[in-house]
């Protein structure tokens, strides 16, 4: 989708500031015991972006990244490399899904793009790093995570998908007026 390296650089910087503001600043964290159970934000949206516009490695590098510069920031409780795993998946995996459908990118491909990467990402992989952290059982880590995804998914495929219709036409526009 995005072509050439600099432009690559420009859009995982993009959203990664993104990711950043929207994790650290507008987010809203929820405590399960004296633990943050559930951080409901709309994080996940530029590196779901990141994996399918830029790939696989762009994709991944920015997840990465994104959790590293912001982590310092506002942190939320000790720095924890698994975090950064989460983040590194959600780019990670759309980029890998886009490469097996070779970018033929729809609402139904969507849609089971954003269903994995954030079961395997916010629900399976964070409830584990937050069981390790804090000893809490992950059969009470787990209820209240599936009921934020089951909200914020159908959120997440609906901006993922503006954004992807948007930047086309806008990308179609600018190939017009060469």
């Amino acid at each position: 989708m995005v072509k050439g390296r600099v432009r690559k650089i420009v859009f995982a910087s993009i959203f990664i500031a993104l990711n950043i503001i929207l994790t650290r600043i507008f987010s809203y964290s929820v405590r399960i015991g004296n633990v943050v159970g559930i951080r409901l934000s709309l994080s996940q949206v530029p590196l779901v972006l990141s994996g399918i516009m830029l790939g696989p490695l762009y994709g991944g590098l920015t997840g990465a990244l994104a959790d590293l510069l912001g982590f310092p920031i506002n942190p939320t409780g000790p720095y924890f490399p698994g975090f950064t795993i989460s983040a590194a998946v959600m780019g990670l995996v759309p980029g890998l899904i886009g490469k097996l459908i070779k970018d033929k990118w729809n609402l139904v491909s969507l849609s089971i793009t954003i269903v994995i990467t954030t079961v395997l990402a916010s629900t399976i992989l964070n409830s584990i790093w937050i069981y390790i952290l804090s000893g809490k059982a992950i059969m009470l880590l787990l209820p209240p995570r599936i009921l934020a995804n089951l909200i914020t998914i159908p959120i997440y495929i609906f901006l993922v998908n503006l954004f992807l219709k948007n930047y086309r036409k806008l990308e179609g526009q600018l190939e017009q007026r060469k």
